[in-house]
């Protein structure tokens, strides 16, 4: 007995030092690094995936090709865990607007001030409440809603959805083939799965659920345990569920793209679907509440900026294939109609940009909006939201009374 538990106690210091020696290789791996090794501001949270943390202070990256920091800002997350000015649940006797999307609304890469929900307050004179969180998409935003948002009572809610990657993210096989660098998603199934994929799917959910034990010192120090539950449970998913998720969109192709037209394979007719289901609860949900829903629809830079087409220099598969650009805007714009939502694209106001100054409001690789970027979108959305905050909400140019019920 006293030699097993003394061979138990060298197992145990054993491993000990073998993750101390992790810990100090991936900090001097990350050392000299700007893009790599920094704690995140959020952590991961059953209820929604992953949320800020409350009175999270730290600085936010801008990286280019060859991890190149291109800028830098200092991000201060609320006491009510958003990415926001200081707030109080209880209105303050304006109008309140409240935005949910992803890291394009939370917007860690421009000064506080120069984000397009800061410019839409001094625009409007309405509050803005910001719930954008880097890598969310609509089924973490219905969920934001439901745990959070609705306590909140506004009087809209603007939903940005980003064209790029919320249709991809929102379908669970999809999910599944993509490495997104974020904890997994504690709620993801889906109907008609094999035998191989509801065990891909159950343990994504069990790494999720481990995540949300890590107490908060061990996520906010500790590298390798950020690693483990975000990078590698990803990237082992994409490689040990490869066939159970289903064909590749077209090999050697990355599978976004898969946006930008039909859905070909089985994966992208689920995400789109998804995407739909989402957007009707959503809707549903925030009506129900008394306040009005509107959706705005962000695209890529590369949809309307040739020299932003950097897969075709590094995924030689893709040349010769003609992406249709418009196909998620009439799907989701006819969408959208049907269940008499209001909404508008993005596009047009950040393309106009383009051609005029030259400037694509986006930066160089990362694709997030700059400053000049947000000052474009809010000069766009004003109207928009304006119009979301009177009787007589717009529908893709119609109002409300001018769109026929759906049968």
């Amino acid at each position: 007995m006293k030699a097993f538990a003394a061979n138990l106690l060298l197992l145990a210091v054993g491993l000990c030092v073998a993750l101390a020696m992790a810990e100090g290789l991936a900090a001097v791996a990350s050392r000299g690094r700007p893009c790599s090794g920094r704690v995140p501001l959020w952590r991961p949270d059953g209820a929604v995936g992953w949320a800020l943390v409350p009175g999270a202070r730290g600085d936010a990256v801008v990286c280019g090709a060859n991890q190149r920091e291109i800028a830098r800002h200092r991000v201060e997350i609320n006491a009510l865990g958003h990415r926001d000015l200081p707030r109080h649940r209880p209105r303050d006797g304006r109008r309140r607007v409240l935005v949910l999307g992803d890291s394009f609304v939370e917007a860690l890469q421009v000064d506080f001030d120069d984000a397009f929900t800061a410019r839409l307050e001094r625009l409007l004179d309405a509050e803005v409440l910001n719930f954008g969180v880097s890598g969310y998409s609509t089924d973490n935003e219905l969920r934001a809603w439901a745990h959070d948002g609705r306590r909140y009572h506004p009087d809209a809610v603007l939903l940005v959805l980003h064209v790029g990657n919320d249709v991809l993210e929102n379908g669970p096989r999809l999910f599944l083939k993509f490495p997104h660098g974020l904890p997994p998603k504690p709620w993801l199934h889906t109907t008609d799965a094999s035998p191989a994929l509801r065990a891909c799917l159950a343990i994504d959910r069990a790494a999720a659920h481990l995540a949300t034990l890590l107490p908060d010192t061990v996520w906010a120090r500790s590298r390798l345990a950020r690693a483990t539950f975000t990078s590698a449970v990803g990237g082992g998913l994409q490689l040990g569920c490869a066939d159970a998720t289903g064909p590749a969109l077209i090999p050697g192709v990355p599978e976004g793209l898969g946006v930008y037209g039909e859905p070909r394979t089985p994966a992208w007719e689920e995400g789109w679907r998804e995407t739909e289901r989402l957007l009707h609860h959503l809707a549903s949900r925030v009506r129900a509440t008394g306040a009005r829903f509107g959706v705005a629809l962000g695209p890529v830079d590369a949809e309307y900026d040739p020299q932003r087409r950097w897969y075709e220099a590094l995924q030689p598969a893709t040349r010769g294939h003609e992406w249709d650009f418009e196909y998620p805007y009439r799907r989701l714009g006819g969408f959208l109609a049907r269940e008499r939502v209001p909404w508008t694209s993005l596009v047009p106001p950040l393309r106009t940009h383009y051609e005029v100054t030259g400037d694509p409001g986006s930066y160089e690789w990362d694709g997030h909006w700059t400053a000049s970027g947000h000052a474009v979108v809010a000069e766009a959305l004003a109207p928009f939201v304006a119009e979301l905050l009177t009787a007589h909400p717009v529908i893709g140019g119609l109002t409300l009374d001018a769109v026929p019920e759906t049968k």
